[in-house]
């Protein structure tokens, strides 16, 4: 489903558990999406840059704070490294958030092929 067609089906009058799905799929699993573009940039960057990204691309406009504390407890867990470069604290994933990454993903294809056999 494109960015388009999720924003549209999130309008007002859309079922509340269609909305729940969206909010719980974004919002509320942010960790998802920072490790996504951690990956993507194999780079350390700044948590701005995060912020950003995640706000172009998902049909939600997060606070800043929120995505900061993703990332604050991403570095707590060990998912996220902190990298000091020239007096700023840059973040970049972690094999131990990779693996995480990919084991949320094995998950998230298992539960589409339950809910989406014969349908």
């Amino acid at each position: 489903m494109k960015r388009t067609n999720v924003v549209t089906a999130m309008s007002d009058d859309a079922p509340k558990p269609f909305k729940r799905l969206i909010k719980k799929l974004t919002i509320e699993n942010l960790w998802l999406y920072v490790l996504r573009y951690m990956i993507t940039k194999n780079e350390p960057i700044k948590a701005y840059e995060v912020v950003r990204y995640i706000r172009n691309t998902l049909p939600y406009k997060p606070a800043t704070v929120t995505v900061y504390t993703v990332i604050y407890r991403l570095s707590r867990e060990g998912l996220v490294n902190q990298v000091k470069t020239d007096g700023e604290t840059l973040y970049k994933i972690s094999e131990k958030g990779r693996k995480t990454f990919i084991n949320a993903i094995n998950f998230i294809r298992y539960i589409l092929d339950l809910l989406g056999k014969d349908v």
